[in-house]
Order: structure tokens, then sequence, then C-alpha cells
């Protein structure tokens, strides 16, 4: 009785240990199951594979404040702040630009409600504002933002927006004679060129005039008119670029007087608004200037690559070394805005700081 007792015991020992020894062995679990490398974590049932993000570095600030910055040791945004308004200080007026118009009496204006077919470009805001400020910083020009959601009506297309924008920047801005309206997804690339040397003094103008060229319709077929060979260039308060489908109202220049405030609001009378153009505001334009003789005289047409090329197109639309600026326009038709985007960022000029 005492053997068989021990060895009852024994076995319940065994048992014991053999069980512990199987419970501390990885588990085998359904064949649906991700394998994940060192240093990643499954989240959810379904076993979704999660990146791996190091531990923060914790910066204590001199407050004792600690910022999302400082503890993913980066830079603050008061120290990014300080260091892109020193660069700026550095290069501001350098340009010492000679021909008039210059200065402040020319705005750059960037407005937008955050949305739109570009949204696809990483850091978008970021680096239009870093580019725009460091050009007119050069020039002593002003740049303005506006976001234009103030400015969206509920029935009207956004794009609408963009009128009362450029209203609103020449009052914001009672000394400047011109404003120019750029499209987000448009980068700077000679950053060197001034726009009165390059399109705005009325000598130069004169050159720059897409003379003899046939005006367009918004479907590309010729308008049966051509841009005039004898325009007035004191008369032009309107100068825009046109592609394949018309004239683009996504770098456009306005020049400050009583005969560009009535046409601003002509532009977005309820009549063209409620037309429902394919294009919107542009097919507006377009049909203004080869409906309107008169208002015609005001505006000039100028090759498309002078204000507003393209990132892709032949040698009259896609930009070229020496080019002022790059729009991405219908970028979002193959989904290559970012690509597009980051290529021409690595490529454009920058303002060389001198000390």
């Amino acid at each position: 009785m005492i053997l068989a007792r021990k060895l009852q015991i024994l076995a319940l020992i065994t048992l014991t240990v053999v069980g512990l020894t199987f419970l501390s062995l990885p588990q085998q679990r359904q064949q649906n199951r991700v394998v994940l490398p060192l240093g990643e974590v499954a989240y959810g049932a379904q076993d979704q594979r999660g990146p791996a993000h190091p531990l923060p570095t914790h910066i204590i600030g001199a407050l004792g404040q600690v910022s999302n910055e400082a503890l993913a040791g980066q830079p603050t945004q008061r120290e990014l702040k300080a260091a892109k308004d020193m660069r700026l200080s550095k290069i501001t007026g350098k340009a010492n630009d000679t021909l008039e118009p210059k200065g402040s009496k020319i705005v750059l204006l960037t407005a937008t409600d955050g949305k739109g077919h570009n949204g696809a470009i990483k850091n978008l805001l970021e680096t239009v504002e870093e580019n725009r400020e460091e050009y007119c910083a050069y020039h002593a020009y002003k740049y303005q933002f506006i976001n234009i959601t103030k400015h969206v009506v509920p029935s009207r297309h956004p794009v609408w927006a963009k009128v009362p924008a450029i209203q609103e920047a020449f009052e914001l801005n009672p000394t400047a004679e011109w404003v120019w309206w750029l499209d987000t997804d448009a980068i700077i690339m000679t950053p060197e060129i001034d726009l009165a040397s390059h399109v705005l003094n009325p000598e130069v103008l004169k050159t720059k005039i897409a003379c003899d060229r046939p005006i367009k319709l918004p479907n590309g077929k010729p308008s049966g008119l051509s841009v005039s060979c004898d325009v007035d260039v004191n008369m032009v308060d309107v100068i825009v670029g046109q592609d394949h489908n018309g004239v683009n109202a996504g770098s456009i220049l306005f020049r400050r007087n009583e005969w560009t405030m009535a046409f601003l609001d002509m532009w977005a009378d309820p009549m063209y608004v409620n037309r429902r153009f394919e294009r919107q505001e542009q097919d507006a334009l377009n049909h203004i200037i080869v409906n309107h003789p008169k208002i015609r005289e005001h505006i000039a047409i100028v090759p498309q690559r002078v204000i507003n090329a393209y990132s892709v197109g032949g040698d009259e639309m896609g930009w070229k070394t020496g080019d002022l600026v790059v729009h991405f326009a219908g970028c979002w038709v193959n989904n290559e805005c970012d690509k597009r985007w980051q290529d021409f960022w690595s490529r454009r000029q920058v303002i060389e700081v001198q000390d």
C-alpha cells in the first residue's frame, strides 16, 4: 500500500511538470496568423500589422513643458519658425529689382480651403508657404494667404471663391498695384526672376504677348479669333496664359483699378456661375474673352510657359529649365501629383543666403 501510494504521488508530480512545460511553450494559432517581425505588434482581431515606433526622447524645456516635437526629438514649431524668419530676414530685398512695378506693389496670393484634387501632395501647404515666402522676401513682394472657406457659397462650386479672394487681397493691401493669383499646386522654380522684368513692365509686356496666336475655345478648337499684335499694353489689366483647353486661370495677374474691380464683379455674375461651365470660372473667363471685344482689349494673353508652365507637355506647355513656375494641373488624373511634386521640388532653385 505504501509503495502504491508513492507511485501515485510520483505520477501526479510528473503530470504536473509536463503540463506546466507544455503551457510555457508558444501556442499554435490559426493558419491565417500573421507572423510579425521583431519590433512590430499586432492590432485588432485580424492581427493587422502595425508600425514600430521608437521610444520618444523626453526633452524638458526651460518651463518644464514637453512639446510633441520635443518628445519625438524634433525641432519645435517655435524653433522652426525662428529659423525660417532668420533665413527670410537675410534674403529680404536682396534682389535689388530696378524695373517697376516692384516691392510691395506686387502681392502674391495663395488662397485655399485645404481641399481639392491636390490633397495627395504631402505637406503641400507647408512647402507652398516656404516656396512663396522665400520668393516674396527676396523681391520684397507681399505674400498673402487667404482661407477661402468664408467665400465658399454652398450652391456654387468652391473654385468660384477665387474671385472674392482676389478682391479681398486688394482690400488687405491698399498700396498694391498688382495681385498675382497662383494656384496652390504650383512651385516657383526660378525665384531670381522678378515679375516686372519678366512680364509686368509695359515695355517687357509688349514682347511677351502671344501675337497672332489663335484664341482657343474650352474644347481646344480655334475660336476664329487671334491675339492682337496691336495691344495697347497701358490698357492691359489682366494677364493670363492658355493651354490646349483655352485660358487657364491657375496663374493670372490683375492690376488695381476701377476696370478690374468691375470686371471681377462681372466675372462672378450669377449668370456665369449658374451656367455650370465644365471648367467653371475658367470657361466663364474664356467665354468673356471670346465674346466681348472691349473687355478683350484689357486682357493680355501670353504664351503658357511665361507664367503657367505645366509639369508635363510639349514645347509650348511643359516646364523647361529657366521657366518661372510649374503648375501641376491635371496631375490627379493619373494619381501622380505627389510623385511629380517631389520631383520638381528637388529641382527648384533656392535663394542662397549670404551672411
